[in-house]
Parts: C-alpha cells; sequence; structure tokens
C-alpha cells in the first residue's frame, strides 16, 4: 500500500505535465491528421473532406523536388561537418590544454542564442565581412546561400555535440587506451579502434538528432534567407509554411507535413539501430 501511495504521488506531480503536453502537442497532431484529408484553407471554419486527393497531388507535385533537394543537402551536410568538427574539438579539449575552460565557454555560449538572432546576427556579418572580403555576399547568391546558412547552424548549434562528445571521452577508461599502447597501436591506430567504437552511444545521439533535427529546419532559413534567393534555400518545413499561410492550401501542408514526419521517424530509427548496433559494452 506505501508503494502504491509512493507512486501515486509521483503520478501527481506529472498531470501537469501532461495536461499541457496533451493540450499543446496531442491535440494539434490527432486534428492535423484529420485536416491532411480535407480542403481547409486554413481560414474559413468549413472545408471538404477529400480522401487521399492531398496525397496523390503530392506524388506529382513538382514544387517539392527543390525543397527535398536542398533539405536532404542542408541536412547531411549540417550533421556531417557539425559532428566532424565537435570530434575532432571534444578530442582536443578533453587533453591537457591551457585555457580550456575558456574554449569550452566560447563553444557554448552560442547556445544561449536563439536561430532567429543568429541568422539576423550572421545576416549582418554576410552583408558587410564577407561582401568585402569576398566580393559578394553568401546568402545573397543561390550558388552559395546553403553554405551561409550551414555556417549560421554550425555557429549556432556546435556546442551540444561538443559536450555530448567530451562527456563519452570522459567515460573512457584510460586502460582501454594503456593496453593498446602496450601492444604497439600508435595514436591514430587507438582512437579508430578505441575511441571511435566506444564513443558510439554518443555517436547514436549526436548523428541521429544532428540530421533529423537540422533535416526538419525552419527558424534559421526563415530569418536568414525565407527561402531565397528565387527558392533556392527553400527546405520542406519552409515549403509547408508557405503552403499554409501564404497560399492558404493549409489540407495540403498537413499532407506534406505528415509525410515529412513519417519519414523522419523512419529516419531517426534507422540511424539509432544502426549506431546501437556498433556500440560496444566497457
Amino acid at each position: 500500500m506505501k508503494r502504491f501511495r509512493k507512486e501515486m504521488s509521483y503520478f501527481v506531480f506529472l498531470i501537469p505535465s501532461l495536461i499541457l503536453f496533451g493540450f499543446c502537442i496531442v491535440y494539434p497532431f490527432l486534428s492535423g491528421i484529420q485536416l491532411a484529408f480535407t480542403d481547409w484553407n486554413g481560414i474559413s471554419r468549413e472545408y471538404n473532406f477529400v480522401g487521399l486527393d492531398n496525397f496523390v497531388k503530392l506524388l506529382s507535385d513538382r514544387n517539392v523536388v527543390q525543397p527535398i533537394r536542398t533539405t536532404v543537402i542542408y541536412g547531411v551536410g549540417v550533421t556531417a561537418i557539425n559532428n566532424i568538427l565537435a570530434l575532432f574539438l571534444a578530442v582536443n579539449l578533453s587533453k591537457k590544454l591551457k585555457g580550456k575552460a575558456f574554449f569550452k565557454t566560447t563553444y557554448f555560449i552560442p547556445l544561449a542564442i536563439s536561430a532567429v538572432l543568429a541568422s539576423f546576427v550572421w545576416k549582418y556579418i554576410d552583408s558587410n565581412l564577407f561582401s568585402e572580403i569576398l566580393g559578394r555576399s553568401l546568402m545573397g547568391r543561390r550558388e552559395t546561400v546553403l553554405i551561409g546558412i550551414i555556417i549560421i547552424s554550425l555557429w549556432n548549434n556546435l556546442g551540444s555535440n561538443v559536450m555530448i562528445y567530451m562527456a563519452g571521452i570522459t567515460g573512457i577508461s584510460k586502460d582501454y587506451d594503456e593496453a593498446a599502447m602496450i601492444d604497439g597501436a600508435n595514436g591514430r591506430q587507438r582512437f579508430f579502434h578505441v575511441t571511435i567504437p566506444m564513443l558510439m552511444p554518443s555517436f547514436t545521439i549526436c548523428v541521429t538528432l544532428t540530421l533529423t533535427s537540422s533535416l526538419r529546419e525552419f527558424g534559421t532559413v526563415l530569418a536568414a534567407t525565407g527561402g531565397g534567393p528565387a527558392g533556392s534555400s527553400q527546405t520542406v518545413a519552409i515549403l509547408i509554411y508557405d503552403y499554409m499561410f501564404k497560399y492558404s492550401r493549409a489540407g495540403y501542408a498537413q499532407a506534406i507535413s505528415l509525410v515529412f514526419m513519417v519519414f523522419l521517424v523512419v529516419i531517426g530509427l534507422v540511424l539509432t539501430k544502426f549506431f546501437r548496433s556498433r556500440e560496444v559494452e566497457a
């Protein structure tokens, strides 16, 4: 009886959070599923059920091709560069380094800045510093706009992965590294055959979260370019936003978002399974 009361007391503290989660997440999500099968314009109280028409149109909609391509390039680019840089910095910051606390703080501070503010700061830098040095604006040209947005994302989000990799490296017993040294392994061999395998739990978190979050990137792109110039930086999230608010095709936008959500869930599950299958026990 005491155990039951204790468990119920824990549950009582969860009730406010569960109510908020249900009202802000679950209810809108379920409503969105229903609206994906309608022709709702986002404003009118009346709408008609159209069955699978929105999903059929999506298969032949050429306007979706460019955003998908942009989203994939951006997502893969951010994930690869972010994790390589974060791992490199984490390995070096884990060593005895003068001023290590300063560098940790430097990499972590941008996390406290919102994506919108970071975009405005880098837009200013791009339109002034980059334009003077390179003779052109990165985010003002179709060929280089994604490079500019990737730079913003890296600066704004790199610190979290650095901290996770550093925590993973700290948790690796020195006995493994010393045993490899005794066996004659050099620094490169110890890194790839000891450090990397032991860091697989960190890769599971960092790679999965970075890829799924960058694929659904919205705030940075909207604030930095709004999808321009000429739609060259329009991601799937921006496309959904445009269909919802600019073109008043909320039902169709909901259909795209549902398909996109399923895609993200599948990607997340596949990556998680892939990295977890390669994790080793310490």
